[in-house]
C-alpha cells in the first residue's frame, strides 16, 4: 500500500514530464503565391511595345501627317504637342490621353484637330498591344498615362493615378 501511493504520483509526474517534451509537429503549407512577379511580367511586357511605340527611330525622316503608319502620323504631331503642353493648354490624363487644360476646357479648332488625331492613334497603340499581350486596353492605356506623364517635361500638366492635375515640377 505504501508503495502504490509512492508508485502512482512518481508515475504521474512521470507521465507529465514526457508528455511536455513531444515534438512540435509543423502543419503551415510553405508553399508562397507571388501575384506581383505575375503583374510584373505583364507590366514589363508592356512596356516594351510602349517603349517601341514611343521609339524615335528614324530620327533623319521627315514624318508625313497623312502616313498610314502610326508611329511616323504620331512623329509629326511630336513638336506641335510639345509646345502646347509647355503653353500648358493639353496635358497627359492618366487614361494615356491628351486632355485640354485650359481654363474654361476649350481648344482652337486647330489645337483640338491635332489632339483628336493624336489620341486616335494612341487607342490605336493601346489596342494593338491589349491584342498582342492579351490584356484589357484599359490597362495598357492606364499604363501609358503613367509612362507618358514620366516622361513629360516639367511645367506641363499631368494627371495621377487618382485623377488630380498638378503641373509637373522638377527633380
Amino acid at each position: 500500500m505504501k508503495y502504490a501511493k509512492t508508485i502512482l504520483p512518481a508515475a504521474a509526474v512521470t507521465a507529465a514530464i514526457l508528455a511536455g517534451c513531444t515534438p512540435t509537429i509543423k502543419t503551415e503549407n510553405e508553399v508562397t503565391i507571388k501575384p506581383i512577379q505575375i503583374t510584373l511580367d505583364v507590366n514589363l511586357k508592356v512596356d516594351q511595345e510602349l517603349n517601341q511605340a514611343l521609339s524615335t527611330d528614324k530620327p533623319n525622316v521627315k514624318a508625313d501627317p497623312n502616313s498610314s503608319d502610326v508611329r511616323e502620323r504620331r512623329r509629326s504631331r511630336r513638336d506641335q504637342i510639345k509646345a502646347w503642353k509647355s503653353a500648358q493648354l493639353i496635358g497627359e490624363n492618366n487614361k494615356g490621353l491628351l486632355e485640354a487644360r485650359t481654363a474654361d476646357g476649350s481648344l482652337s479648332d486647330s489645337v483640338k484637330k491635332v489632339v483628336d488625331a493624336e489620341n486616335a492613334d494612341r487607342r490605336l497603340v493601346f489596342q494593338a498591344i491589349a491584342g498582342k499581350q492579351n490584356i484589357p486596353v484599359e490597362s495598357v492605356a492606364q499604363r501609358m498615362g503613367a509612362r507618358m506623364a514620366e516622361r513629360s517635361a516639367e511645367g506641363t500638366w499631368v494627371q495621377d493615378g487618382a485623377g488630380k492635375w498638378t503641373v509637373k515640377a522638377g527633380k
